[in-house]
């Protein structure tokens, strides 16, 4: 069904696919508007099929070790690679992306990653808004 299917303990079983994602990003919204909390979205636009190339798959795996356990990996649209930081900033999201965006270009061909972009959410601001609040290209 994909390289990254298999058990929660595997190394490769590191993204949640598009339905669950979004799922994890509605539950986000709604406890930032119940909490008055922010969070940050980081999307990374591929050329490539990536669910089957080993080379996104290693790349995960390091994302995944550098990234907070209630932070969460998931495909958000086909070849659209989603992270989804819970209680997080623009301010505090903004190294972590340009970390992560590394790490994506540095197993890939400079072509086969088309952007990363990040987004931020702060209910606070604009209680009625869709994501995107604010949004950040990290790569052109």
């Amino acid at each position: 069904m994909g390289f990254f299917k298999s058990t929660r303990d595997s190394s490769r079983d590191l993204v949640i696919g598009k339905e669950a994602f979004q799922q994890a990003i509605a539950k986000e919204r709604y406890r930032s508007d119940r909490g008055s909390n922010q969070y940050s979205l980081l999307i990374i636009s591929l050329a490539i099929p990536s669910e089957e190339d080993e080379r996104i798959g290693e790349a995960i795996a390091l994302i995944r070790k550098r990234i907070r356990a209630i932070d969460e990996i998931g495909w958000y649209e086909e070849n659209q690679l989603g992270i989804l930081l819970p209680f997080t900033s623009m301010a505090g999201a903004d190294g972590l992306a340009d970390e992560i965006c590394g790490i994506i270009t540095t197993h890939l061909e400079p072509a086969e990653c088309l952007s990363c972009e990040l987004f931020s959410y702060d209910s606070e601001t604009v209680p009625e808004a869709e994501m995107p609040l604010w949004k950040k290209n990290l790569k052109k």
